[in-house]
């Protein structure tokens, strides 16, 4: 398994839409303007999404970087939280903080448009993770939300 995963291909794919956002937002800075949110709670909850984001990311790279050549599965650290921790440092975090920093609903449809292009392209990684696994990558499936980096509190059924 590769160490990359599916970022490269969902970064090339949600592309095109982040550049006709970006070009929507310069033509029309009030296209989807979010002014129901007072500037300085935007302000401040954007630092913290973003802060919290930046250290969610940099906890999960400690830990695949120093896990990931043992060839076991990683469930340790933010893999405890979320199966797909560095996705969700972007579509949880990054992302959701920018759009409450600039205060943009365009920038929260580049989130929904990335979450979309993970949840089309994420299941190929799954099926390598399940082959290499089994068992172990089904329990630990079940038992950790896909994204949302928080404690599991109702069971998949099988």
């Amino acid at each position: 398994m590769t160490w990359e995963g599916i970022g490269p291909k969902l970064f090339l794919i949600t592309l095109p839409y982040i550049i006709l956002a970006i070009i929507l937002i310069r033509l029309n800075p009030e296209f989807l303007k979010m002014n129901f949110i007072g500037k300085q709670v935007g302000n401040i909850s954007g630092y913290i999404l973003l802060l919290a984001g930046l250290i969610f990311y940099a906890s999960t790279a400690i830990v695949f970087f120093k896990e990931f050549n043992k060839g076991k599965l990683i469930t340790t650290g933010t893999y405890s939280l979320c199966r797909n921790p560095i996705y969700a440092t972007f579509i949880v975090f990054i992302i959701p903080s920018l759009a409450l920093l600039f205060q943009s609903g365009m920038i929260v449809t580049i989130d929904l448009v990335l979450y979309l292009n993970f949840k089309v392209s994420i299941h190929g990684e799954y099926k390598v993770l399940k082959e290499q696994f089994g068992i172990e990558y089904e329990k630990y499936e079940h038992s950790v939300n896909e994204i949302i980096p928080l404690p599991k509190i109702w069971k998949k059924s099988k």
